[in-house]
């Protein structure tokens, strides 16, 4: 791990180094948050699963137990280790890819998904995946259908955990949200609050 010098992502700490492969997990209050106002249509494919944040919830027999395929560049002991999602061929039936991408790959992560998932994408990121010329093109152009942003800040998992090496829960202050991209879909994107 190395420290970012002379630009840094907005909200990160100039005082600790990057994570080790952009591992910030999804914590369960935000992926609850998204349940309980979005249909998942299954089979889901998880392609950046981690540790298996979502995809364990996705599996809850609150939610009903469906298949879910989840894989990850890494291995970390859940799902499939070793499977690079933006350079393999489709290897699900996935009707919905739900993922919290690496945050400098979340364009490549919604392009690639999008050309593989049959009825939904949904990405976790950072709010300021919808400014820049470039991403902003790219969603003016794609079946985003409806943002839905926090109103309480969000607070990613450093490596999967929930707090730090002194037993302190993270803290952030980014903007996150949930991005829901509907295939076919034509019009406006809806903003909604969670």
């Amino acid at each position: 791990m190395s420290k970012m010098k002379g630009h840094q992502l907005a909200g990160m700490s100039e005082n600790r180094d990057r994570v080790e492969n952009d591992y910030y997990a999804t914590p369960e209050e935000s992926i609850r948050a998204l349940l309980a106002v979005e249909e998942i249509i299954y089979p889901v494919w998880e392609p950046a699963c981690g540790e298996g944040h979502i995809a364990k919830l996705l599996k809850d027999p609150l939610f009903g137990v469906e298949v879910v395929i989840a894989t990850d560049l890494i291995d970390r002991g859940y799902g499939k280790g070793g499977i690079d999602f933006l350079n393999t061929v489709d290897i699900s039936d996935a009707q919905t890819i739900i993922t919290n991408p690496p945050f400098n790959l979340f364009q490549e992560f919604a392009k690639k998904a999008l050309s593989i998932a049959k009825r939904k994408v949904i990405l976790f990121g950072k709010l300021q995946a919808l400014e820049g010329f470039r991403r902003a093109s790219f969603m003016e152009k794609s079946p985003l259908r409806t943002v839905y942003v926090f109103k309480k800040r969000q607070n990613p998992l450093r490596n999967g955990k929930a707090v730090d090496e002194n037993g302190k829960p993270w803290a952030s202050t980014m903007a996150f949200a949930w991005f829901v991209w509907k295939i076919g879909y034509i019009g406006r994107p809806e903003v909604r609050w969670l």
